[in-house]
């Protein structure tokens, strides 16, 4: 799939069907988080991949969005550990960049994601640690379910208003 392909058809999905996704594609996923960009080089990402059924169930009771980890085969727990830190102003963007490199990864494997937000909500964080027994060096940055989803339809969102060239105008 080209790119531009998969950018287009990346789509959040709340629904996944019950099909197991394969370690294989996991692990490729990965890989392209790992290519990403990142501040002096720091490279703060870890990943926790969770398919047990129960602590996917206990994951969905976090917050109110992260719901949907109930009924997803997989779920990519993007962290961030301090101990790798050389700037930390920058961590957050950090992993933004790897994880759209992993979303993407998993449109052209057939998959479908979602993005369940954790870092900066500090309630969320201590959640999460604790289900995924973290050590204190490692913070959750967003939960990520991962499946195969039929429902993923190309809605185009260009908006040429919100582009602006030279001046803000």
């Amino acid at each position: 799939m080209e790119l531009k392909e998969g950018i287009k058809q990346r789509r959040s999905a709340r629904t996944f069907n019950n099909e197991a996704v394969e370690k294989e594609k996991l692990e490729e996923m990965l890989r392209a988080a790992m290519q990403a960009p990142s501040a002096h080089n720091q490279q703060p990402w870890e990943f926790l991949v969770i398919q047990q059924p129960e602590t996917l169930a206990e994951l969905s009771q976090v917050h109110q969005y992260t719901a949907p980890l109930a009924g997803a085969p997989a779920c990519v727990v993007a962290l961030m550990n301090r101990n790798r830190l050389k700037v930390e102003a920058f961590w957050q963007q950090d992993l933004s960049a790897a994880v759209q490199n992993m979303m993407l990864q998993a449109v052209d494997l057939g998959l479908s994601t979602l993005w369940m937000g954790i870092t900066p909500i500090e309630e969320y964080q201590k959640k999460v640690k604790e289900i995924c027994a973290l050590p204190e060096e490692v913070e959750a940055f967003g939960l990520f379910a991962v499946g195969y989803s039929d429902k993923n339809r190309f809605k185009d969102r260009f908006d040429d208003a919100r582009i602006h060239w030279e001046t803000y105008s």
